[in-house]
């Protein structure tokens, strides 16, 4: 299939955030050299793998994106092991989702993609998918209830000229083993987060992708609006990957932390690990009682029923 774009004028990695958040805007991803250190990416993946390996005795949960049967999703790190916590204090890629979400941004998720070996292509598609597009007054509407993945997918990525949704939600790809185009590495349309379209879900993809490989340790961010999809795994090994999303603080998280976290992760985090996991309200949203709280209390501690004693 023909490739729009020259090798070279692609992303490469780096640590340099000025052109990361360049490219960002531009391409809408960017690759970061050395997120993780060796001893780091080591330990996260030594304990997902047997975190993996005793899920999929036990069940088969699949994320909605993705339904390959062979594919393997495993969600809600943060309660399956402390060193999940330290993706989240990453400073520079905490500050690569401010760059595109702004400063009150929450994490919407931490859980991790497998392509185990024989795992299929994934459809392209973008991670905010739900966002309503802007239409004309005389135009019919999606309600937003009425959205579904897939819908009205095209071939066309090149830059609307019109206008477009704005981003809603970000990512960081953390590549826990070496991403490569055999293995199963994630597959991108540079430039299609300015498309203002939900791309084509057919399988094999109907558009020319790039593949964002590289070393354990890379990581990779990009925006909500890109179109992008797990390619499949032609090798003896599976591809192992962490998704740290983050996501306005207008919008509904992927994983419910406020119900799902254990009390012992809780206790372990931070006041402003918290904030962004939406412990807190923003603008008076998702209070508990007391819109001012540093963090929001839970049920058992809020205020219920009040009676006056009788006299």
């Amino acid at each position: 299939m023909n490739c729009p774009w020259h090798p070279d004028e692609l992303p490469k990695a780096t640590n340099d955030t000025a052109l990361m958040r360049e490219q960002l805007d531009i391409f809408g991803y960017c690759i970061i050299d050395n997120a993780l250190s060796p001893t780091v990416t080591d330990t996260i993946r030594n304990r997902l793998v047997e975190q993996a390996e005793i899920e999929r005795e036990i069940h088969s949960h699949k994320n909605p994106a993705n339904i390959d049967p062979v594919n393997q999703w495993v969600g809600m790190l943060l309660n399956k092991g402390q060193i999940f916590l330290e993706l989240l204090r990453h400073t520079q890629c905490a500050g690569l989702l401010e760059h595109m979400l702004g400063e009150d941004f929450l994490f919407s998720c931490v859980d991790a993609q497998i392509q185990h070996p024989g795992s299929k292509d994934m459809p392209l598609h973008t991670d905010q998918w739900w966002m309503p597009e802007p239409i004309m007054a005389t135009d019919i509407r999606h309600r937003p209830g009425e959205y579904f993945r897939g819908r009205d997918g095209s071939v066309d990525a090149s830059i609307s000229r019109t206008s477009i949704g704005n981003i809603a939600e970000a990512n960081i790809m953390w590549m826990i083993t070496d991403f490569e185009e055999a293995n199963g590495a994630t597959r991108l349309v540079p430039g299609s987060h300015l498309s203002g379209r939900q791309p084509d879900p057919q399988i094999p993809h109907p558009i020319a992708t790039v593949a964002a490989t590289g070393a354990a340790g890379t990581a990779f961010a990009f925006d909500g609006r890109l179109w992008h999809g797990g390619a499949a795994n032609h090798t003896a090994t599976a591809r192992y990957g962490v998704t740290t999303a983050g996501c306005g603080p207008q919008f509904r998280q992927i994983e419910n932390y406020s119900r799902g976290m254990r009390p012992e992760v809780f206790e372990k985090c931070e006041i402003n690990i918290l904030r962004r996991l939406g412990f807190t309200s923003w603008s008076g949203y998702g209070h508990t009682g007391n819109p001012e709280e540093s963090i929001s209390r839970c049920g058992q501690m809020t205020d219920g029923p009040l009676f006056r004693k009788s006299k």
